[in-house]
């Protein structure tokens, strides 16, 4: 009964994960689509079901249950539920192999990108390219291949990469870095994306020093550098969202810098929610606007109290990869850290947009496995509770 239990409740999470993945490959493309919710719905149902199958500690119950409670409360102000589906997501996690998890996501991803470009390419669906003004003086004509926005078609690439290097990171030899580095360069020329190229360059060149210098991969001070380059993000985004007037004077650092940035503080400051002094614990329902800085997105959408539990998550799994010497985890962290300053990418509904939340879940429970706490289905808690 008891395997027959684990064995269901781990086939409900693949359907689950496999769904997920192709809502954010079908959001990628031009297709609107019109059961995204009902999705959604049944995905949380069949994680719900993995995680009554699965053995959980006490304090792991009580882990879920405190956090499970603040996603409720969120959902429960701002109507939004994603946080809720993000905590059953995480939690129903344990037990799955990191390494198969990330495997299956690279794949289903790459196969959907590619088929994306693909429909596009030969003209079935989608558009191969986007002519419009980006903020740099003029019209531009930049390549989409069916994934809507330059930038999307460069972001998706760095991520196929980022997933290939989690997976593969160990056996990969140099020239795999440089073929890795080539297809970069090669999306740069087709999209354009400044942002894009810089990060995908960075987490390219982060992880093969890891890969050929062991001695990064054991440096403590290196993951100290890592955890105050994500502290000094999410700082950045909370200076952008209070410095006001600071945006519309040319001769502030703020402004100049914001520059460089393409105005995304600027016009993130004019969506008045998301200013500073008019962020709450939760979120009002009616903060539903899209603009690129993503820590600040994060704040605007959820509140105070999701905002600061989505970035001491960076910090958590920071540790995690230090004490495990995860070491593409690390540069995960710290390469989407800085790409949350200038995109949102991974504040969205579609939780298998940030790879963050897949690791999440293997690393969440971590602490507790490694004290052998007794373990007991959810049916058994009452039991449990008496024995405690």
């Amino acid at each position: 009964m008891e395997a027959k239990a684990k064995r269901i409740g781990e086939v409900c999470f693949w359907i689950a994960l496999f769904i997920e993945l192709v809502i954010v490959i079908v959001d990628k493309s031009a297709y609107t689509n019109p059961y995204e919710s009902w999705l959604f719905r049944i995905t949380f149902l069949l994680f719900c079901i993995k995680i009554v199958t699965t053995k959980y500690s006490m304090k792991e119950w009580a882990c879920i249950l405190v956090v499970g409670l603040i996603a409720a409360c969120s959902y429960f102000i701002n109507e939004k539920d994603e946080a809720v589906r993000a905590v059953v997501f995480i939690a129903s996690c344990k037990n799955i192999s990191l390494k198969k998890d990330m495997k299956v996501i690279f794949y289903v991803t790459m196969i959907g990108c590619a088929a994306l470009i693909l429909l596009s390419l030969t003209g079935i669906y989608g558009a191969v390219s986007f002519t419009a003004d980006y903020g740099r003086g003029g019209i531009e004509t930049r390549y989409t291949l069916g994934m809507g926005h330059p930038n999307a078609l460069h972001c998706m690439i760095w991520m196929v990469m980022t997933l290939a290097m989690y997976v593969y990171a160990d056996s990969m030899k140099w020239y795999h870095f440089l073929i890795l580095m080539g297809v970069n360069i090669g999306a740069y020329l087709l999209s354009n994306s400044n942002t894009g190229m810089m990060l995908a360059t960075a987490t390219i060149l982060g992880v093969a020093v890891f890969r050929y210098i062991p001695y990064f991969q054991k440096a403590a001070w290196v993951y100290w550098t890592g955890a105050i380059l994500v502290i000094a993000c999410i700082g950045f985004s909370v200076l952008g969202a209070y410095t006001g007037n600071g945006w519309n004077d040319s001769s502030t650092f703020m402004y100049k810098l914001d520059k460089i940035l393409n105005g995304r503080y600027e016009y993130c400051y004019k969506v008045e929610a998301a200013r500073l002094p008019n962020w709450k614990l939760f979120a009002a329902p009616e903060n539903q606007e899209y603009f690129d800085a993503g820590f600040v997105r994060a704040f605007y959408w959820y509140g105070i109290i999701p905002g600061i539990m989505y970035g001491l998550m960076h910090l958590y799994l920071i540790w995690q990869s230090h004490k495990h010497k995860d070491y593409v985890l690390f540069v995960m962290v710290v390469a989407f850290s800085i790409y949350n300053l200038m995109e949102a990418h991974f504040i969205s509904v579609y939780l298998l947009r940030n790879y963050l939340l897949v690791c999440m879940g293997y690393y969440w429970y971590q602490p507790f496995a490694e004290r052998q706490e007794p373990e007991g289905y959810f049916w058994q808690l009452k039991t449990l509770l008496g024995k405690a």
